[in-house]
């Protein structure tokens, strides 16, 4: 072989072996070849890393938005960012109160407020009024409150709620409560109310006696509304319905003044006012004098003959004369003494 021949070969060589090293770098899937190609063929993994981000973007949010929820569900509150909206705080008596009071003085709060967040950053009282007054009387800046959403309708449902399992809260609160339920929904009837609240129809049913009574009897009875109970209003309803309303508000007014209990109250307030009222005998009384001094001192009501002696001894010594003569008495009745 000459020197062309082999130069030939050893190029034929070089160009094979360029020829393979080309064809093991060569894409083989049958892909893009260019530059545009491949991007094309990459925007769907890239679309879906947006969507990653997006994703861990929304998720991020939520775990904001919950851990805020979480901050203002345990959150320590002022004391002057806190309102009140009428008709969510409970009756309680002043000793009640005192009591309270005292206790929140030298103990932990144990149960926090309940309150809902205004738009104007404020809160409103759900539950828990009197603990509010009581932190703001001795003197405290802060109270501890758990924050919760809803409509104002569920927000009043949930105070009135919350009261209810309260054993203190009188039967006239009761029947706000159940009455404020009635007239936002027309058509709701009392059994369907015994069904959402846990308690017996019975009982709804002696609560809303108070329809019944006269108005300036429920006036009295706002003002204290702890004197009576749902047994006595139904009693005095069934009275007033006969016709007598004075006198069921004047027996529900000596109620409130504390002259009368209330079953003292339904029996005066059924009574027949056209019945003359029988004159109390006044007592008999008698003193019998041995000198200046009185001996024996007699009174008689009715029936009943009392006699004091100033002496124990001159008592008994003549208890057993006096004996004598009740039994010839009752042996011959027809004789004078």
């Amino acid at each position: 072989m000459n020197l062309r021949d082999k130069l030939a070969a050893k190029n034929a060589a070089i160009a094979a072996a360029s020829d393979e090293n080309r064809a093991s770098t060569r894409p083989t899937d049958g892909g893009p070849k260019t530059a545009p190609g491949r991007l094309l063929e990459a925007m769907p993994m890239l679309a879906a890393k947006d969507k990653l981000v997006a994703d861990l973007e929304l998720q991020i949010g939520k775990l904001r938005q919950e851990l805020q929820v979480a901050s203002d569900a345990g959150a320590e509150l002022g004391l002057d960012a806190l309102v009140e909206i009428p008709g969510r705080r409970r009756k309680m008596t002043a000793e009640k109160y005192a009591e309270l009071r005292e206790n929140l003085r030298h103990n932990k709060l144990i149960h926090p407020v309940v309150v809902r967040k205004t738009a104007d950053g404020r809160f409103e009282i759900v539950s828990g009024h009197h603990r509010v007054d009581a932190f703001r009387e001795i003197g405290r800046e802060v109270i501890r409150c758990v924050v919760i959403e809803g409509s104002d309708d569920e927000v009043t449902d949930g105070a009135f709620n919350a009261n209810l399992m309260q054993s203190g809260l009188t039967d006239y609160e009761k029947y706000l409560g159940f009455k404020i339920r009635i007239e936002r929904t027309p058509g709701l009837t009392q059994a369907a109310i015994a069904d959402q609240f846990g308690v017996t129809p019975a009982m709804v049913s002696y609560i809303f006696a108070f329809d019944q009574l006269p108005l300036d009897a429920l006036s009295v009875i706002e003002g204290q509304p702890d004197i009576i109970g749902s047994t006595a209003v139904a009693a005095l309803a069934g009275i007033a319905k006969q016709g007598k309303t004075t006198q069921v508000t004047d027996a529900v007014r000596r109620l409130a003044a504390g002259e009368i209990d209330q079953s003292q109250a339904v029996k005066l307030a059924g009574q027949d006012a056209t019945k003359p009222k029988k004159e109390a005998a006044s007592p008999a009384s008698d003193k019998i004098k041995q000198g200046k001094t009185t001996y024996c001192e007699m009174r008689r009501a009715k029936n009943v003959v009392r006699l004091e002696f100033k002496s124990e001894a001159e008592a008994e010594r003549l208890h057993a004369g006096i004996r004598a003569l009740l039994e010839n008495e009752s042996k011959n009745p027809s004789e004078s003494i």
